[in-house]
């Protein structure tokens, strides 16, 4: 079994000019083809300590057949600095399973405790106004398979919060954020309701409970792929709340529709698009915390180079100003 005391450095401990042997966990892949009109397989490879630009040259063919966004990998190799960046040559690379990695090494985690998160979530929920949506959460929390999946799930496989925990640190920021949002304009005259607010911050993505899997790196299962996380929430709503008192059809529409509505927009795979206050909410302070999340999280380990400006995001493509 790889251990923190075998695997090799971590990121954080490399160096310039340095040669290494070290297991990762390949971020990303892209195979290209350089100035010189030499193909080179580029990697982002990472641990639980950060990540590094990778570089393959000589047989990068042979390496990109090896090796798949998602793998661990054992590499050999040399750093250099490259436009002020600490960059990887890698020399050798040979996949490795899963199974052999002690979990957590290759990820990081939410540095705050998951038992101290979920214990604030309950107390937050415990504090809604009584009825079927506060009955409704508390059932859903309180359920052993919820609670265990929840102290450990990521909120994504890679853009935001993917990380150990990290499903819960969003729930409970949007939560969070929620309660405050309605203070503030319930407190000018705007009418809206909390339960509904904090319901979907708690379902919106609670799907992803059973879409993902894996302890990093992490994978799509069948029913995520088949049915995808909307849907399974969906299927939770219908199995907890009808025998519920006071719940009635057109609530329980509501809470569906605010789970299928919440990527804001159908091009963002959004079945329904918002179509009441809460709803919309819910898609915009989701969108807000998960993109506060991937830059704050993109641009600290971006900061480890120190470069002045960090590389192109793969996924908001554009540079950031680091310092």
């Amino acid at each position: 079994m790889i251990t923190a005391e075998n695997k090799g450095p971590f990121v954080t401990e490399l160096l310039d000019k340095q040669n290494i042997e070290s297991i990762f966990l390949v971020r990303e892949k892209h195979f290209g083809t350089g100035k010189n009109g030499k193909n080179f397989l580029s990697m982002q490879l990472a641990d639980r300590t950060g990540s590094i630009d990778s570089r393959v040259w000589d047989n990068a063919e042979a390496a990109q057949l090896i090796v798949q966004t998602g793998d661990v990998v054992r590499v050999k190799g040399a750093t250099q600095t490259f436009q002020g960046r600490l960059q990887l040559i890698v020399h050798k690379v040979e996949k490795l399973g899963q199974e052999t990695v002690e979990s957590g090494l290759l990820v990081a985690a939410s540095r705050r405790s998951a038992d101290e998160m979920f214990g604030e979530l309950l107390a937050l929920v415990g504090e809604l106004p009584s009825g079927p949506v506060r009955e409704l959460l508390q059932s859903t929390l309180n359920e052993p398979d919820v609670h265990r999946r929840l102290l450990t799930h990521p909120a994504a496989k890679t853009i935001h919060h993917a990380y150990r925990s990290g499903l819960l640190e969003h729930i409970l920021s949007i939560s969070n954020l929620m309660r405050s949002i309605h203070a503030h304009y319930t407190a000018s005259g705007v009418q809206m309701d909390l339960s509904l607010l904090v319901f979907g911050a708690i379902y919106h993505d609670i799907g992803k409970l059973w879409e993902l899997e894996g302890e990093g790196p992490y994978s799509y299962t069948d029913r995520g792929r088949l049915l995808g996380h909307m849907s399974i929430a969906v299927e939770m709503i219908e199995s907890k709340a009808r025998e519920l008192e006071g719940m009635n059809d057109r609530l329980m529409d509501k809470l569906k529709h605010i789970v299928l509505s919440h990527h804001g927009k159908l091009e963002y795979g959004s079945p329904k698009e918002p179509m009441f206050l809460e709803a919309m909410i819910v898609a915009m302070v989701d969108d807000f915390d998960s993109k506060v999340a991937a830059i704050s999280q993109f641009v600290e380990a971006e900061r480890q180079s120190g470069a002045e400006w960090s590389r192109l995001h793969p996924h908001l493509n554009r540079y950031f100003l680091l310092r």
